[in-house]
């Protein structure tokens, strides 16, 4: 990895750390998140899973509205550490242990790379 994406990947990893402080304190059931990101082009590859431990937790925070929540901290945390996207809610993923999230897993990869 070259210098200059090893930063970049940094600061992301940075700004995603205080994101998961912040749902592991407010979200019931969110476990872990990640991000996959192309570093010819962060502002629009740049995607972000958040998992649940379950379907019913996933779906009881999209209901409680997930998606305005955590894209309004994401866009704020990544403004913080200079990493501009193109569309926050775009870079948002959701999934859950339930169907098979596993950051291990190259097909599961794949799933969210695609």
């Amino acid at each position: 990895m070259k210098k200059e994406n090893k930063k970049t990947d940094k600061k992301i990893v940075r700004a995603l750390s205080n994101v998961c402080d912040t749902l592991t304190a407010e979200l019931e059931g969110f476990r872990w998140l990640t991000h996959f990101v192309d570093y010819a082009n962060v502002s629009q590859s740049l995607r972000i899973v958040i998992v649940f431990d379950t379907d019913l937790a996933l779906a009881d925070a999209v209901r409680a509205g997930l998606n305005e929540t955590v894209s309004g901290l994401v866009k704020e945390q990544l403004e913080k550490s200079g990493i501009l996207i193109s569309n926050s809610e775009k870079a948002l993923l959701f999934d859950s242990e339930e169907r098979g999230a596993d950051i291990d897993s190259v097909q599961w990869c794949r799933k969210h790379t695609s």
